[in-house]
């Protein structure tokens, strides 16, 4: 499903995903849908060009070339660890198998949100 396949009715529930899980994690969440370059470290470019790296969570998934990438901010990557990322990775890719992109997304970021909830970290700055 490239991007450009994406339903209006979809769109807007992705974009309901996305701040749900903001709402229970306290993190920022963006979904990069399509092709892309560079694997791993063309996902990771993306990340560092969002508003706040540091508090965000980047999920890129390329359904013809079925590449996923979980990316996480240096802050994100506290309440988001290898596990909690490994978990949603799983729980979207058995959806993507049988086709379902909007739910293995919906399912992936409900993982994302409920993991970054449990361990919500934050940063008060001294001066």
């Amino acid at each position: 499903m490239p991007a450009g396949d994406v339903t209006q009715s979809q769109r807007v529930e992705l974009e309901q995903l996305l701040r749900h899980a903001e709402e229970m994690s306290g993190l920022t969440f963006s979904l990069y849908l399509g092709a892309w370059q560079g694997g791993r470290a063309g996902a990771e470019a993306f990340l560092d060009r969002l508003a706040d790296p540091d508090r965000s969570v980047l999920v890129a998934v390329d359904p013809a070339a079925r590449e996923l990438e979980i990316v996480t901010g240096r802050l994100a990557r506290i309440a988001l660890d290898d596990r909690a990322c490994g978990l949603a990775a799983m729980s979207m890719t058995s959806s993507f198998t049988n086709g379902d992109v909007i739910g293995g997304l919906r399912d992936g970021f409900a993982v994302l949100g409920e993991h970054g909830r449990r361990n919500r970290v934050e940063y008060v700055g001294q001066d």
